[in-house]
Order: C-alpha cells, then structure tokens, then sequence
C-alpha cells in the first residue's frame, strides 16, 4: 500500500528582542497556540529569505537572522535546525529554524490573516499560554547560544 504522503519545506525564525530579551509568538488559528512566525518556501527562495518573509508578513517586523556562514561567506547561514512536523494526514512539513532578532525593537506589530494575536513573551510568560514544548526548548538555547542568558 502506497500512502500519498506530501512533504512541505518551510522556515520560521524565533524573534528575541535583546533589550529585554523577550520572544516574538503568533497566536495560530488553526492549533489555537502560540509558535514562531514562519510558513512554506515559495519557488526560487532561499530558507533564510523565507523566514524573513514570513516574520514580515506575519507581524509587520523586519529582522535580522542570527548565526555564522559556513564554511564560506557566500554560504547560507546555518540554522538552528530542521524540525519534522507530522499532520493528521500524514504530510510531513520540515522547518528550517533560524534565531533573529528585530531591526527595529519599537516597530509597531501588524496582525495578518493567519494570526489571531500576536506578542512579545518572557521565558517566564511561556509557562503560562499554549505553547508546544519545542518553543521553550528553542528560546532555552537561544538565550544561552546569543545572549548568555541560563
């Protein structure tokens, strides 16, 4: 039996402010939680042209992406990961994760059509609002990796 299984190629970027070190979420309709902004690739893109994108539209903010070119300069910047995101109907969607941070920290935040809400949360926040368990992992290690912050 043969399943029809899709597989999607998407990025999305974890957004901390590093004056107050505060992570930018986007109420998802769909699951009703908070996740990092980020959708599919589009045709010709890179990954990192994608979460820029996909932080712009979904929030209005423009960002910087974190991290080295490797091994060349001309290289893309290597991410923090690829996570696999299994749906109920079996499609498979591999994120291409980045850590970012805003050009502009006071730039006003612009709700889209796939967002219900969207905010800036301290680590502590996260235990109190719906969020799946690998945001608190991501913004962990992004704390610890960017700004020294245990």
């Amino acid at each position: 039996m043969v399943i029809d299984m899709k597989r999607h190629f998407c990025a999305s970027a974890f957004v901390i402010n590093p004056e107050n070190k505060k992570i930018l979420l986007v109420k998802h309709e769909e699951w009703n939680r908070w996740v990092q902004p980020g959708g599919h690739m589009e045709d010709n893109e890179t990954p990192e042209e994608t979460a820029i994108r996909e932080v712009y539209e979904e929030t209005g903010l423009k960002i910087k992406i974190l991290g080295e070119r490797f091994p060349r300069e001309d290289d893309m910047i290597r991410p923090l990961g690829i996570q696999c995101n299994r749906k109920e109907n079996g499609d498979k969607h591999f994120d291409i994760i980045y850590a970012a941070v805003p050009n502009n920290v006071d730039a006003k935040l612009v709700i889209n059509d796939e967002s219900t809400e969207i905010g800036w949360f301290s680590r502590k926040e996260l235990e109190n609002i719906p969020v799946f368990p690998d945001v608190k992992i991501t913004m962990d290690y992004i704390l610890r990796t960017f700004f020294g912050v245990n």
